[in-house]
């Protein structure tokens, strides 16, 4: 008889501790298994740790006292995760605040998180085959219809299951061995290239030093802040290289899915895809489960993947690069919520990993930490082959009626130069932040906007579909035919969206365009037939939200518009600056990489913004000693550290009378500076309200927050949860 110490399924923390379990038979560490617990059968459960007994179950319920059950099935022949694996866990679980089961869940893929939404096992597939067995060489005795048969194979050697009929023919081959029945594993997944790169790395003078710098200096984290277009993929590629040879392996970080098209073009160019392990979300389950086990059995020595990726089970790393590393993708904002960055930097002090952070706009934290010589600052200053940035035209939107005379979303400006560029084969890219039509919805009678049930956010109107949508909580409702408040009929729209822009376009070109945003394209597969379209000129214009900002290099690029460079500084958040300076210099920099000297024309209604005028000049240095004097006058990072503290309930006043008194408990530390509590929020069947911290010192945090977790868990009426660091 074997006691087993269960975690169970559900990641919260009234149940964050393991549960014992019997069973008669020896089961792995680390297996998943199926499990009663609080009269719910077949729920998950995850094996930490086992002990043999000689004691009967009826002698160890009267030891305990408890009434120990029995596990109901065993999910794994082997351990879905290892020790290495699980110790980290822990210490995420502690960083982070939460139950250590959730870690868990966080780090596996798909079908092997132990969570009940996913109780059909993943399987391997494998492809059946019949092969000529070549240590034969006796063919006599056979009947003329085994002969027939035998032709066949003597003239293929293999032949797939499914090419062949189950005859009487095909079994007595094969019980002569002469015919050997075999099976091989399937990938489901096969990385391809979506665009042709060269096949050796060549760097130039500036890279040369910053890749020199990096294989030469003791220190592990590195920022390397590069210019849009300076060529730091080909740093990364070079450094990649350098690793393998001494026997490492790699991972490589882009922040989102449209993004791993281009790197893995670029890295199989230069690498085997043997040694390539893909990880994002638009996988398969299954395609995950096998590049997974690729990783894990250390078939591969590079993986490219997404935020996720960070947990891959990577034995002997060497070198973590993280691309656009001040984008806000590599921060999970709800269940665990991790800063893949973060997770990197623990995983580089624990495992004396090599860490690079390249972005042309460094995030202010990340600069922050390079100027206090935390981090290694490595530049490259110049475009690759010297080419120039493009030329910044800037068109006011205030009190500019000429300009915008005939339409409200392309400036005459505008117009002109698109017309310029299709009428001399050149490419444009056009940005606009928001998908959909417009980005709010309102009566005209009495002023009502629509927003949505759950967090209370302006909902996007959705023309195309005659919806209603809210883009963080991903609501959907019917346009409504009558307003609730006074029941007029008369509805009206603000903002843009690219449903609104598509169709203003084709009003005023005779253009063919494509479209690339979440909506239209939520696959890898569909983002990489829209670039692969684009770079194959089979339209020249795409239309995009900040898809079309990032990362692609198109070589015929001479025009980019920016319809409304405002709309990212109304974000509800102090991050708002900095993501507009960073978008807008990302989107300027897509222009005249290779064709000569570019345009980006910008139509603003905030032309002396900071963040909007050291944009059009690509000018880093003075856009950050701007920001980061507010961020200090602000109290935000990086000089404060915030903190979102949330609970929820079922009952409204109590959650304001227990948001009220948490808050009443906090203000007596004078080293805490709390905003709220914020707007109530209904989240399906409870109500959500939250409480920001800004606070110096972190361990001071986590010595406030633990204590409010022993309290919390003890609640059936409340919920608890803690967020390190919010986006906003």
């Amino acid at each position: 008889m074997y006691i087993y110490s269960v975690l169970i399924q559900h990641p919260v923390f009234k149940i964050d501790k393991t549960f014992l379990y019997l069973y008669d038979k020896d089961i792995e560490v680390f297996s998943r298994v199926l499990v009663e617990f609080n009269y719910q059968k077949d729920l998950f459960g995850l094996v930490i740790k086992k002990e043999y007994t000689d004691l009967t179950s009826e002698e160890l319920n009267k030891k305990t006292g408890l009434e120990l059950k029995f596990i109901q099935e065993v999910i794994d022949t082997e351990p879905i995760i290892d020790q290495k694996m699980y110790d980290f866990a822990t210490v995420l679980a502690e960083r982070y605040f939460y139950p250590l089961i959730g870690v868990i869940q966080t780090m596996l893929p798909g079908k092997l998180k132990p969570i009940n939404s996913n109780s059909t096992k993943v399987q391997i597939k494998y492809e059946y085959y019949y092969e000529l067995n070549e240590n034969i060489k006796n063919y006599e005795g056979l009947k003329s219809n085994e002969k027939k048969l035998l032709d066949k194979f003597l003239e293929k050697k293999i032949i797939y299951k499914k090419e062949l009929n189950q005859t009487k023919a095909l079994e007595n081959l094969v019980a002569k061995n002469i015919v050997i029945f075999k099976k091989q594993e399937v990938m489901r997944y096969d990385a391809k290239k979506t665009f042709e790169y060269e096949k050796y790395i060549n760097l130039n003078t500036e890279q040369e030093e910053a890749y020199n710098t990096i294989i030469n200096s003791s220190d592990l984290v590195y920022l390397l802040k590069g210019v849009t277009g300076s060529g730091k993929t080909e740093v990364y590629l070079k450094l990649i290289e350098y690793y393998i040879k001494q026997g490492k392996k790699c991972l490589i970080l882009v922040p989102e899915i449209a993004l791993t098209p281009l790197m893995i073009s670029r890295v199989l160019s230069i690498f085997s895809k043997e040694n390539v392990a893909i990880l994002h979300s638009s996988l398969s389950d299954g395609a995950k489960y096998d590049e997974y086990r690729k990783i894990k059995e250390n078939k591969v020595n590079i993986v490219i993947g997404t935020r996720s990726s960070i947990f891959a089970p990577i034995s002997n790393l060497g070198l973590i690069c993280i691309d656009e590393e001040h984008d806000d993708s590599y921060k999970q904002d709800s269940g665990l919520c991790y800063s893949a960055i973060d997770v990197a930097l623990m995983l580089s002090k624990r495992d004396n990993v090599k860490v690079v952070l390249g972005s042309a706009t460094p995030s202010i934290s990340s600069m922050s930490k390079a100027k206090a010589n935390k981090f290694k600052l490595v530049e490259l200053k110049n475009r690759y082959n010297n080419v120039n940035l493009p030329t910044v035209i800037p068109v006011s939107r205030i009190n500019n009626t000429e300009q915008f005379k005939v339409s409200s979303v392309f400036s005459l400006e505008l117009i002109s130069r698109i017309k310029d560029a299709l009428r001399n084969d050149e490419q444009v890219i056009l940005f606009v932040n928001q998908k959909g039509y417009a980005r709010s919805y309102y009566c005209r009678e009495c002023g009502h906007v629509f927003t949505c049930p759950t967090c209370g956010s302006p909902m996007f109107y959705h023309k195309d579909e005659n919806k209603l949508k809210c883009h963080r909580c991903a609501i959907v409702i019917n346009t409504p035919k009558n307003c609730p408040e006074c029941n007029s009929h008369y509805f009206g729209y603000n903002g843009m969206g690219t449903e609104q822009v598509k169709k203003e376009f084709s009003n005023i070109f005779k253009a063919n365009y494509l479209l690339l945003d979440a909506d239209t394209c939520n696959t890898t597969r569909k983002i990489e037939k829209v670039l692969k379209d684009f770079e194959e000129k089979k339209a020249n214009v795409l239309i995009g939200t900040q898809l079309v900002c990032k990362g692609h290099d198109f070589k015929d690029i001479s025009l980019i518009g920016v319809l409304n460079a405002d709309q990212l500084l109304s974000y509800p958040s102090f991050k708002a600056s900095f993501n507009t300076f960073s978008i807008l210099t990302q989107c300027i920099g897509r222009a005249g990489r290779k064709n000569g000297k570019g345009v980006a024309v910008i139509q603003t209604s905030q032309l002396d913004n900071h963040a909007i005028r050291n944009a059009f000049t690509q000018d880093y240095d003075s856009f950050y000693e701007e920001e980061i004097k507010l961020r200090k006058i602000l109290r935000y990072p990086p000089f404060y550290n915030l903190f979102r503290l949330t609970l929820s309930c079922k009952n409204v006043s109590k959650l304001m009378l227990e948001i009220n008194n948490l808050k009443d408990t906090l203000i007596k530390n004078e080293n805490l500076y709390i905003l709220g509590p914020s707007l109530v929020k209904n989240i399906g069947k409870d109500f959500e309200c939250y409480l920001t911290i800004k606070n110096k010192n972190f361990k001071e945090i986590v010595d406030l927050i633990k204590p409010l977790i022993d309290i919390y868990k003890t609640r059936s009426d409340i919920n608890f949860s803690f967020d390190a660091n919010p986006l906003n």
